[in-house]
């Protein structure tokens, strides 16, 4: 057998698997389908679509399931999600920003609000919308693609995206658009009808469409291994360790594509929004589940008070054959005579009243459906509490969103994993710095150059909460005038002024901060100018000191020598206080040596006294009676040599006698 006989035969296979396991999802998935198909005619309002009704019913809806829908999707998405970027490493930190811009950018450019606000139908009434998440190679773009829940074929055992084995997108393609796409299979490529009409858009056709190719896209968990041997140590590894995707055209035998899943993830790419998320289910259950019976029933109540008034309104006529009055004589004109034959009769039926009971339980019906959706008249700003105040009629409004608020969180979750995807893909794809578009807090637009390096990091994406929902832009206007009004203890205000603007309405918004951004902006240039005002003196300043760089050196050193000079005069002023001080204590001890000798010499003059009058009281002879040798006392001798020259002379002139003593003393 040849190689290429036998790669045949495998792909048909290979096809022929998928094809039985499309099956198997399409019969376990067909309670769905025919739910979904009976919801979106709920929608639609066409209850009796396919009925034949006599003409006399009546067979008017008035459409709940419609009102209650088309009510919670503008609360839903009434604004923009805001992201949040939070780095998983301190590295990334400093790039959380240019990434959120990206992740705005990315939805910005794929128009998902616009996407989002449709898909949110298949949501509410459906339960489930899927979104596909590929990376498209000619655009070189992400793509988010809004894909009908009734072409998506899961594991039967598949609680979520996630735990799935696989995943089946099964659709109709037109053989022209296939041969270009798989230019090696043209020649095997043909056409035929379209066998499963839930899987086309529009799925009630009413003519044979040809020339179409059912596709079976196939995302699955892949555990066949392979044997690799180097020569020395065998190992057994996956074959598509992140997954296998294939192409396949059961109804031909072809495959038309069979790789690796070419995204490093190893995800599927699909992302599921629930209205209601059953605990276990892959599918999420719709509005229409729990309000088509009380829709039905009060449809068909509402449609007999109809027949009823009809009835009641134009009552059946009883006409004697011989009254007279001839066939379509009787109109329902008012005022309208009728003349008969004497003694016929001509009456009209009076038909019995419409039973109480009939109104009062189309009427407990609609507020059985109020309470089963959750919307109330109340979140429409009708209110038959009481309550007229404008708070008030807020406090109920808020109240009333409270199972809202839990749709909004699975759609910000959905949104979040689509959006966690969509980085994934740009990690893998950007190779190179890009522009972005980037949106200013005036509405206004402005470029930015992206690093691509920022996306090395691992980051975990989500939607802020509550951010899609629809907020009293009225009552938040008034509590931010408030608040800007309120001073804080540091004399600052509660909130500023960008916070009391982003409620104003978009017109005077992004007038409001454009003005307040050009005077932002002229002080920044104010600030500017001054900055460079500084920076030229600085210069200046340097230069002046590069230039006199000479002169300071010598007036340093003059000023050194000056305090060295300052420093000796102060060390000889010391010098000079000592000395003086020195002076001032020998001058001292010299008046004190000069007080003792004068003292000295008082007394020994006065001892020399006193002794020469004693010795003069004796007689006139008594000079001739002095023994010989007589000497004066040796304390006044004592004192009169340590006398100096001068000081003696002072003292001999002062007394004469001293002097005749002392040559006394004198040997002959």
């Amino acid at each position: 057998m040849s190689n290429t006989v036998q790669i045949e035969q495998e792909n048909m296979q290979l096809a022929s698997k998928w094809h039985m396991k499309f099956k198997e999802a399409m019969v376990y998935k067909a309670s769905y389908t025919k739910r979904w198909q009976e919801y979106d005619e709920a929608y639609a309002g066409e209850y009796s679509k396919g009925q034949s009704l006599p003409d006399y019913k009546s067979n008017v809806i008035s459409n709940y399931i419609f009102s209650t829908v088309e009510t919670i999707r503008p609360i839903m998405l009434e604004s923009n999600p805001k992201f949040q970027v939070m780095a998983r490493q301190p590295e990334g930190l400093a790039f959380t920003t240019d990434v959120n811009e990206a992740m705005s950018y990315e939805w910005d450019r794929e128009r998902m609000t616009r996407k989002v606000c449709a898909e949110l139908i298949p949501v509410l009434v459906r339960g489930t919308s899927v979104f596909f998440v590929p990376w498209n190679a000619e655009e070189k773009n992400t793509k988010y693609i809004p894909v009908s829940a009734y072409n998506i074929f899961p594991d039967p055992l598949a609680t979520c995206v996630e735990d799935a084995e696989y995943i089946i997108y099964a659709t109709y393609s037109h053989v022209n658009r296939l041969k270009k796409l798989f230019v090696e299979y043209a020649d095997k490529l043909n056409g035929g009808s379209v066998k499963y009409s839930e899987l086309v858009y529009n799925n009630d056709l009413n003519a044979r469409i040809d020339n179409q190719v059912l596709l079976l896209e196939v995302w699955c968990k892949d555990y066949e291994t392979i044997e690799e041997n180097d020569g020395k140590v065998k190992r057994i590894k996956y074959k598509y360790p992140k997954g296998r995707h294939i192409i396949v055209a059961p109804e031909l035998g072809l495959v038309l594509l069979d790789q690796d899943n070419p995204y490093d993830d190893g995800e599927h790419p699909f992302v599921l929004i629930k209205d209601y998320d059953v605990p276990g289910k892959f599918w999420g259950e719709g509005e229409p589940s729990q309000m088509l019976s009380p829709q039905k029933g009060m449809n068909d109540l509402y449609n007999a008070i109809i027949d009823n008034a009809k009835a009641t309104a134009n009552s059946p006529w009883v006409i004697d054959k011989n009254s007279g009055i001839g066939q379509g004589k009787i109109t329902a004109r008012p005022g309208l005579i009728l003349r008969k034959n004497p003694g016929s009769e001509v009456t009209r039926l009076q038909p019995p009243g419409m039973p109480m009971y009939v109104p009062n339980t189309v009427e407990t019906l609609k507020y059985d459906l109020q309470e089963v959706s959750g919307v109330f008249n109340s979140l429409k700003g009708n209110s038959s509490t009481g309550v007229y105040t404008a708070q008030g009629i807020l406090a109920l409004k808020e109240a009333g969103e409270t199972r809202i608020r839990l749709k909004v969180k699975l759609l910000e979750d959905a949104l979040g994993e689509m959006c966690r995807k969509g980085f994934s893909r740009c990690r893998q794809y950007w190779k190179s710095d890009k522009w972005i578009q980037i949106t200013r807090a005036d509405g206004s637009y402005d470029l930015k150059k992206f690093i691509t390096d920022s996306l090395k990091y691992d980051y975990d994406i989500k939607i802020t909460a509550g951010s899609t929902m629809t907020v009293n832009r009225g009552a938040m206007l008034d509590l931010m005038i408030r608040l800007a009004q309120t001073p804080m203890p540091d004399g600052q205000m509660l909130v500023d002024r960008e916070a009391v603007a982003e409620y104003l309405p978009e017109e005077v918004k992004a007038s409001l901060l454009r003005r307040m951004g050009n005077k932002q902006q002229a002080i920044e240039q104010q600030v500017q100018q001054f900055q460079q005002m500084i920076e030229q003196l600085t210069q200046q300043m340097q230069q002046y000191m590069q230039q006199n760089d000479a002169n300071d050196k010598e007036t340093l050193a003059v000023v050194e020598q000056m305090t060295v000079a300052i420093e000796k005069i102060n060390k000889q002023i010391i010098q000079l206080q000592n000395k003086h001080v020195k002076l001032e204590e020998e001058k001292k001890m010299e008046e004190e040596q000069q007080k003792i000798k004068i003292n000295s010499y008082n007394e020994g003059f006065a001892d020399a006294e006193k002794y020469y009058s004693s010795e003069s009281e004796g007689g006139a002879d008594s000079d001739s009676s002095q023994p010989d040798g007589q000497q004066l006392p040796d304390e006044i001798l004592t004192g009169l040599d340590n006398m100096s020259d001068d000081e003696l002379a002072i003292v001999l002139q002062q007394n004469p006698d001293l002097m005749e003593l002392l040559n006394m003393e004198q040997p002959q």
